[in-house]
């Protein structure tokens, strides 16, 4: 008789789920009724969670149990760069970044059964920092020479992204303060689009912003360390990346026929970015003046669009689709069913949901009906 082996309890997974649902450690002892110690003492690995303390850590948690039994691939994560509101507290970026682990198990797991697209980034070797605004605009030329893309219009970034060999994901932030994030990671880099904002055209500056940072910044280590004028300048480095990769300098002037607000209406259609994000391109290349910026910002805080622009709700939301496409592929040529997959990537049913795209329900699991036939006499 073969024994199956027994996972231990690991307490690294209980500080994970614990800082996704955005508890703090007394809050989960008090939901549980537990001391505050206790949890604590189950974090560092000191104790172990009886049966029915463990009930109730997978109750209020809502994660399958054999989450905090598993012991998954070691991910390393490089530096995080968070495309945040100034006023993003540190809880919510410590939830995200919790968040984007369940994301790499994610990942992991597939990665036994699919072939996901090539990593393909230019070599940017050639480049020597600091990076100046010349050499921002170099760069993203070359990428576009590197994507073949030419001077032609970016109408969805996240499919450019996957295609390229980097890994999208779509990302419930729950908050207003966190737009998107991406990171480094051993293979292929990861960026996270925030769903709670559903706009195509934040969606592609989000998208450009964030290649920025993976370009540009793979060599910082901790941006935790960084001061707050240092953050600021990599924000201004990638935003400047993002214009110039989405609105070419020469293909974009050359649009740029009249500077009515009307006509930024209309070249939006075009370039697939916000009027917003054209008309301080426009500054950037000298195609208007502070004076005429200043006009332009006015109409645009008399017309109230601020938050909402003309065209936002008529542009669907780019979504990713090689996760999607991946867990479908598992299901269609009955490799796994819904269940195998929930159990066995050990990761809640909304998450896998959440983070391959997929409508809510899809991995509900039905056992299958009863076959029976007719008796012919």
């Amino acid at each position: 008789m073969i024994l199956k082996k027994e996972h231990k309890f690991n307490p690294k997974r209980l500080r994970e789920a614990r800082l996704i649902r955005g508890l703090t450690i007394k809050e989960l002892a008090d939901k549980i009724g537990i001391t505050k110690q206790a949890i604590s003492q189950f974090e560092l690995g000191e104790h172990t969670p009886k049966s029915e303390t463990m009930m109730g850590i997978i109750n209020t948690l809502k994660f399958p149990k054999s989450f905090f039994y598993k012991e998954f691939k070691d991910q390393y994560v490089g530096n995080t760069f968070f495309r945040a509101n100034a006023t993003a507290t540190k809880k919510s970026k410590e939830m995200q970044y919790n968040k984007s682990l369940l994301a790499g198990y994610i990942y992991d797991y597939l990665t036994d059964y699919i072939e996901f697209p090539e990593l393909n980034l230019p070599d940017t070797s050639e480049f020597n920092t600091p990076w100046d605004n010349n050499l921002i605009e170099k760069i993203a030329r070359k990428v576009r020479e590197h994507w073949g893309i030419g001077d032609n219009p970016i109408t969805n970034i996240v499919h450019l992204l996957e295609r390229n060999g980097i890994m999208v994901f779509s990302l419930d932030t729950d908050s207003q303060k966190v737009d998107a994030f991406c990171q480094h990671r051993t293979g292929r880099p990861f960026i996270f689009l925030g769903n709670d904002k559903q706009s195509a055209f934040r969606r592609q500056f989000d998208g450009a912003h964030e290649l920025g940072h993976i370009l540009m910044h793979a060599d910082i280590d901790n941006q935790e360390i960084l001061s707050r004028e240092e953050i600021k300048l990599l924000e201004y480095q990638a935003n400047r990346f993002a214009s110039a990769f989405l609105l070419p300098a020469e293909a974009f002037a050359k649009t740029v026929t009249s500077t009515s607000l009307l006509h930024f209406v209309e070249l939006k259609k075009y370039w697939h970015v916000s009027i917003s994000a054209m008309i301080y391109r426009c500054k950037e290349l000298n195609l208007i003046d502070e004076s005429r910026y200043t006009s332009l910002q006015k109409q645009i805080s008399m017309k109230k669009m601020r938050k909402k622009e003309p065209l936002d709700d008529v542009f669907p939301l780019q979504k990713p689709v090689v996760l999607k496409k991946s867990v479908l592929m598992l299901l269609e040529n009955n490799i796994k069913n819904e269940l195998q997959l929930i159990q066995e990537m050990a990761v809640p049913q909304e998450y896998i949901e959440m983070f391959c795209n997929l409508e809510k329900g899809t991995l509900n699991y039905n056992e299958p009906e009863p076959t029976i036939r007719l008796i012919k006499k």
